[in-house]
């Protein structure tokens, strides 16, 4: 294989020669056209830069003469001159006054001066000046003239008498005076050249004018000799030259004729039409003088002078004569130079491939400081400046991914992998110092509402403040964010709880000016010295125990967490054996149809029996599983204890109620937990609506899009789902807005505080009235008192969970109690939705007896009225329940208790008299709604509403609303109202 250095040697050979053989073939025309045009270039470069000179050089003197004049120009004062009469305003033609002259020649000479100071600083410093004046109009002034300065000798500029305008000679060369020629032009411009003080000379005029008045004529003079001196020692070939003609192709300077010599005795073949052009362009001009044959060019200035090159022709010709000669010997020489050389230029030009190559090698094995020295502007250049730049965004991109890797996209704080290995050089920095070392772990509290509220974006900004509160304080290298809204820090111990103070103090207002509330766990070193993830784990678990708090709070891993934290590890490292050899039993807790009392549901519930550590309470083992991941295990292993016992109902002939099972946000990351229910549920043939799953807000957490699809889901598959632990959270009412449940669970608080004050009792009326409207079922747990139960009854809250019916109890024990008569009640479920919609009807709230009707008599009652439920079957009817102001009634008006015994209409005494009861069998019979008027003595009547909302689909019963509307001491006798 051919290398690049031998492919490029032959390739350029190859050219070489086929270069050579095209000039010997080109054609003689050819060769000396191009000698010519070479000659032409050559003139016009000499040209060029002849015309850069002058320029440069007449520009300078411009500059000057125009710098003075505008600061004289500036400097005169138009008042002044009108108030002096030199200048005339409107119609005024009045002749000055000597006062007015004499002012105006002493403001003139002032003015002169200060123009003279300024120029004469000008004019020292521009090369050349031969003189500089200004010569003021005789009709301005006929006193004061100016100034004039110039060179005698090699002296510098000598003051001299001011020219008068009025009394110069007439120049020969310009036929006028130089004053009337400058003032002719009516503008700045060149003028010459003539004799000026015996001298020949160029000179430069700016016309000075204020208010349209001609004030004077400013002027630099610049010796023809000078302007000679830029060109007489310019040689084109041997013997040619450069000569400059003025405007009107007068000889300035010639080597061979007199300044102002004409066009005529140059001899020159051209017109004085040609030499208007701006130079000669790449015309060929020649033409013959004095016998010999000569080539010249031109150009002109802005000025309107030329500059022209003449060279004699054979002089030019003379390079294209040997031209074919020399080629053939200059060819042979260039080849075998390149022969010699062409190994060394290839090296030189391959050289920087070689280093490329290296490089990408250097690269490739990840040595990113590698380095490239050649700078050339070639395409090995480019590729190199590519490869350079590649280099840099390559390391660039590795120092950004490092840095990704070991600090926090959002907040630019160490990540937890970075900050383990700063946190362990911190720690041995302390412990150096003689201190102990803390780690704190920090959650902000509520942050989940927060995004839900403002949306993540607001979010994602409170999270960055934070951390920026937290770096100020505990330092930027000794923090991280260990996930969402977490935070680690470490810490020397006898300083973080001033660091602490700190940083709640800014939290109080971080928030728009509100308090952020953070929850905070430290674990100090002292304790036990542990690897800092296992501090941080402690700190962690030390912060988590007080969860459910809304405010802030610092809490000290102590001896009581280290001892937990032993019975964790024991409790994950034994789940396994745990349910294999039955230590995790199930226990069920019955739930309490209110309308009827019976057990329509029951939750099952973990307990773990150690045999080395005794009953572990579900506070123990519950969160243990949910941090290590594993309570997907414990859950399943309790609905398949569930389905176990449902087949062992079947078999023992109960009746099969709803079992509801709890489930942890770890079952749903864990696993497809929603499959995983389906396929064991099914495998064992239970119908799905008898399995209700329970999730607490904390399940839906961040993850609310998702939650929302799971529940959809298991609702779609029939399993109805249950929100537990309803108002126990920041934003209930916000998760229930947006995700449908089946029922809503009250969390045991509600009656914990069931004494504490009436507001408890009517925001759960309200709670249950809210959800009644949404047509959800409702449960209230921790119930442990008769008027507690009495109160959800009155409520229309539909069941009942708590001590006050029984704690959970394993499946065993239930059966000998059933067995022994000792059971509560299982209910049919056929007479379910019978004793739902009684226990659905809220006995404080006398709208939902009207059912959404709105009449007359509706309409003319207060809401806080005397109500109960009578169920009626056949013959016999008794109360269900009723409210307080019902039990009232009955003592106040009739003299006797509540209860719910059975009474056979038939045994009563009045029932042929009674409208009440005739209603009551009547409503029971035919449904309906009826409005009656009973007399109870000889002035009273009373005003009952009765309405039937059931009946039973197994034993017929029926079940009638009852609504004492008032209680009056006039007579409306018989039936009001039948509907």
């Amino acid at each position: 294989m051919y290398s690049i250095r031998s492919k490029i040697a032959i390739i350029t050979v190859l050219v070489i020669l086929t270069s050579v053989l095209s000039v010997f073939g080109a054609n003689y025309f050819i060769i000396q056209r191009e000698t010519d045009q070479n000659s032409v270039d050559m003139m016009n470069l000499i040209n060029s830069d002849t015309d850069k000179a002058l320029e440069k050089y007449f520009e300078s003197i411009e500059q000057s003469a125009e710098i003075t004049s505008n600061i004289a120009i500036d400097d005169l004062d138009s008042v002044v001159l009108a108030n002096y009469g030199a200048i005339k305003t409107g119609t005024d033609i009045s002749a000055q006054t000597p006062d007015q002259i004499k002012a105006l020649d002493d403001y003139l000479e002032s003015y002169c001066n200060k123009v003279q100071g300024l120029f004469s600083g000008v004019a020292e410093n521009t090369q050349g000046i031969n003189s500089y004046y200004y010569c003021i109009s005789p009709e301005i002034s006929k006193n004061v003239h100016g100034f004039f300065y110039m060179k005698e000798g090699k002296t510098g500029l000598i003051e001299k008498a001011p020219l008068d305008a009025s009394n110069l000679t007439p120049s020969e060369q310009l036929g006028a005076t130089w004053y009337d020629t400058a003032v002719d032009m009516g503008r700045p411009g060149w003028v010459g050249p003539y004799i000026f003080q015996k001298e020949w000379v160029y000179s430069y005029f700016v016309p000075i004018y204020k208010a349209g008045m001609l004030i004077g004529v400013l002027g630099m003079d610049i010796p023809c000799e000078i302007l000679i001196d830029q060109v007489k020692d310019i040689s084109i070939y041997d013997t040619g030259f450069v000569c400059l003609l003025d405007k009107d192709a007068k000889v300035i300077y010639h080597p061979d004729l007199p300044i102002t010599s004409d066009l005529d005795e140059l001899q020159l073949s051209v017109s004085s039409e040609t030499l208007t052009k701006d130079n000669s362009g790449n015309d060929l001009i020649r033409y013959e003088a004095h016998g010999t044959k000569r080539q010249m060019s031109f150009s002109t200035l802005s000025n309107g002078m030329h500059v022209v090159c003449i060279a004699p022709t054979e002089e030019i010709n003379a390079p294209w004569i040997t031209l074919i000669r020399d080629i053939a010997l200059i060819t042979v020489i260039v080849i075998f130079v390149f022969v010699l050389l062409i190994l060394l230029v290839i090296g030189a030009l391959t050289r920087p491939l070689k280093q490329l190559t290296n490089a990408s090698k250097r690269l490739a094995d990840a040595d990113y400081d590698v380095d490239l020295t050649y700078q050339g502007k070639d395409e090995i250049g480019a590729l190199t400046n590519a490869f350079m730049r590649m280099r840099d965004q390559l390391k660039l991109y590795i120092e950004n991914l490092n840095h990704q890797i070991f600090y926090d996209t959002m907040t630019d704080i160490p990540n937890m992998r970075h900050f383990f290995k700063l946190a362990v050089e911190e720690k041995k920095r302390i412990l150096s110092e003689g201190l102990d070392p803390v780690m704190v772990y920090i959650d902000i509290i509520g942050i989940r509402y927060y995004n839900r509220q403002y949306g993540f974006e607001m979010g994602d900004k409170l999270i960055m403040d934070f951390s920026k509160i937290l770096a100020e304080n505990f330092g930027e290298h000794r923090i991280c964010r260990f996930s969402g809204d977490h935070f680690t820090a470490v810490a020397e111990g006898d300083k973080v709880d001033e660091i602490l103070q700190k940083v709640l103090d800014e939290c109080r207002t971080a928030v728009d000016g509100k308090e952020l509330p953070i929850r905070v766990g430290i674990y100090n070193n002292a304790l036990e010295d542990v690897d800092v993830n296992v501090a941080c784990d402690r700190a962690k678990y030390a912060a988590d125990r007080k969860k459910g708090e809304l405010s802030s709070t610092i809490t000290y891993y102590d001896e009581d967490m280290l001892k937990r934290n032993e019975i964790n590890v024991h409790i994950i490292q034994n789940l396994d054996r745990a349910i294999e050899e039955g230590w995790i039993k199930v226990y069920y807790q019955p739930i309490v149809r209110a309308s009827n009392g019976q057990v329509c549901d029951e939750e099952a519930l973990a307990r773990w029996i150690d045999p080395e550590l005794g009953f572990l309470s579900p506070g123990y083992f519950i969160p243990a599983l949910e941090q290590a991941k594993l309570i997907y295990k414990l859950d399943l292993y309790v609905l398949e204890q569930v389905l176990k016992k449902m087949q062992k109902q079947k078999e023992l002939g109960y009746y099969l109620i709803s079992q509801s099972i709890n489930l942890s946000r770890m079952d749903f990351e864990s696993c497809d937990i929603v499959e995983e229910i389906r396929k064991r549920v099914d495998a064992e043939g239970i119908d799905h609506s008898l399995i209700s799953v329970e999730i607490t807000e904390s399940v839906i957490g961040e993850e609310f899009d998702f939650m929302k699809e799971q529940v959809a889901r298991f609702q779609k598959l029939g399993f109805p789902v249950w929100m537990d632990d309803f108002g126990s959270g920041y934003s209930s009412l916000d998760v229930l807005h947006q995700l449908h449940f089946d029922l809503i669970k009250f969390d045991m608080r509600f009656m914990e505080r069931f004494d504490e004050g009436e507001e408890g009792k009517i925001i759960v009326t309200e709670l249950v009235n809210m959800a009644i409207s949404l047509g959800l079922d409702t449960l209230c747990e921790g119930v442990e008192l008769e008027e507690q139960v009495e109160f959800l009854r009155e409520i229309g809250c539909t069941r009942i969970q708590g001590y006050y019916y029984g704690k959970p109890t394993p499946f065993e024990e239930i059966v000998a109690k059933i067995e022994r008569g000792e059971a509560l009640t299982i209910e049919n479920p056929e007479e379910a939705e019978y004793y739902a919609s009684i226990g659905r009807l809220n006995l404080y709230d006398f709208s939902t007896l009207s059912n959404g009707e709105n009449d007359e008599i509706m309409t003319q009652y207060f809401n806080s009225l005397p109500m109960c439920i009578i169920e009626v079957n056949d013959t016999k009817l008794w109360y269900n329940r009723c409210n307080r102001s019902y039990r009232d009634f009955l003592k106040r008006t009739l003299n006797i208790d509540f209860n719910t015994l059975k009474r056979d209409i038939l045994d009563t005494k009045d029932r042929e008299e009674s409208t009440f009861l005739k209603a009551i069998m009547h409503c029971g019979r035919e449904g309906g709604r009826l409005v009656v008027d009973e007399k109870m003595d000889q002035d009273t009547y009373v005003h009952t509403l009765i309405r039937r909302i059931g009946v039973n689909p197994v034993t017929g019963t029926s079940a009638i609303a009852v609504a004492i509307l008032t209680i009056a001491n006039e007579s409306t006798s018989g039936m009001a109202t039948t509907n």
